[in-house]
């Protein structure tokens, strides 16, 4: 019989994006091998973050303690640009590049059926209200997959955009159909971003 704790942590560890019950099964005996030191600094780390954590209040990218991210906060960017992205790792493989200098703006996922649509429905009125209020953005980059599951929100995305005098940039071709933005390889990425 196996113990009732061992189950919850299970599908604790199940309920996790592309995590399946065999791989939930192998973190959770990974984990449980390691030294007590590393088990308290991973679980002091989690505490810390479940206890701090809040979103940038003008990217959504998460944040410790601060109302701006350090992208948001960091006067050194260009205030004029804007990358929309569908997910926080998107934000990160541009990042990674160390090409693009603007700010962001994360969606928190694409309008499909299995995602949370009342976060990105919530997110897209935000990006208007952005869009509106921020006279210092010229630029939008819609910087969303070239997957069939993105085209409904890029629609909605561009249809938005249009309401302002905003230059629009797509990403140009390079990006295969399919391709997921955390997945491309660095020069790909740069050469379809225009950077």
């Amino acid at each position: 019989m196996i113990n009732p704790l061992f189950k919850k942590i299970i599908e604790i560890f199940d309920s996790f994006p592309e995590i399946g019950p065999r791989q939930a099964w192998r973190l959770f005996f990974w984990f449980i091998k390691q030294d007590k030191k590393f088990q308290n600094k991973f679980l002091n780390f989690f505490q810390i973050l479940i206890s701090q954590l809040n979103f940038c209040e003008k990217c959504f990218f998460p944040t410790i303690e601060d109302k701006l991210c350090n992208i948001c906060s960091d006067n050194k960017r260009n205030f004029s640009q804007l990358c929309i992205v569908a997910r926080e790792t998107d934000l990160i493989t541009i990042e990674n590049l160390k090409k693009y200098k603007g700010l962001y703006f994360v969606l928190g996922g694409l309008i499909l059926p299995f995602e949370n649509k009342e976060i990105i429905k919530e997110r897209l009125k935000k990006i208007e209200e952005r869009l509106a209020n921020d006279n210092k953005i010229k630029e939008v980059i819609i910087s969303l997959p070239f997957t069939r599951e993105a085209e409904l929100t890029k629609k909605i995305v561009e249809k938005i955009i249009s309401k302002f005098n905003l230059k629009v940039r797509k990403l140009k071709k390079g990006i295969p159909t399919g391709g997921e933005i955390e997945f491309i390889d660095p020069e790909t990425l740069e050469e379809a971003l225009g950077l």
